[in-house]
């Protein structure tokens, strides 16, 4: 416990290499830390929401993806095709070693993603939407990567949302371009302890 990696170092984060740096220092102890003694369960979470909405063949993005553990919570489920994206380049080879991922890719959420449109049935993010993280404008390309008819689940800090996150889901819902299909009550995603964050599970169907 004394050498954990301290959370506002990302929380607190002012750009994006600054949060890159950190994740990419704090990628060899994240699994020990986050998982096992603060016992997140993020990742199974976000897979068991869209799990009843779709077939095993669906084509997956974890948008943000960390160690990959979102990745092998789908492949438990029976996904069978999963892409992790990243910002950071230490995170993103503890994520390939998984080896559930079909392909791994650096990606920053908040600029233009290197995906072609209506090219997933579903995009994933666990504990990437809170303070110091993807901004709200994020939801505009991972609107555009997913089909149709297909759904974007992620966490969003409830305790502290940051700036603009609620006026983006309301401006897309309002546009037409998706629609909300469940939205959980507020959970501690850390429930050993580590931080006295909240968060809300929030699932829409592209339109």
């Amino acid at each position: 416990m004394a050498d954990h990696f301290d959370l506002a170092n990302v929380y607190n984060a002012k750009s994006v290499d600054e949060l890159r740096k950190a994740y990419d220092e704090w990628a060899d102890g994240y699994d020990a830390q986050i998982y096992g003694d603060y016992g997140s369960r993020n990742h199974e979470l976000v897979v068991s929401l869209i799990r009843p909405h779709l077939g095993d063949d669906a084509v997956l993005l974890d948008a943000g993806a960390g160690s990959g553990m979102v990745g092998l919570a789908a492949r438990a489920a029976g996904f069978t095709t999963v892409d992790a994206m990243d910002l950071s380049v230490g995170m993103l080879e503890k994520a390939r070693e998984r080896g559930v991922y079909r392909h791994v890719q650096v990606g920053v959420l908040g600029e233009p993603l290197d995906y072609e449109s209506d090219s997933y049935d579903a995009v994933l993010s666990a504990g990437v939407f809170t303070s110091g993280h993807a901004p709200a404008r994020s939801f505009d390309e991972l609107v555009r990567v997913v089909r149709p008819g297909g759904l974007i689940c992620f966490t969003l800090r409830h305790d502290e949302t940051p700036p603009g996150f609620h006026e983006k889901l309301e401006a897309l819902s309002q546009a037409g371009r998706w629609q909300l299909v469940e939205v959980s009550e507020p959970f501690c995603p850390h429930p050993k302890g580590g931080s006295e964050v909240e968060l809300r599970l929030w699932l829409y169907r592209v339109l």
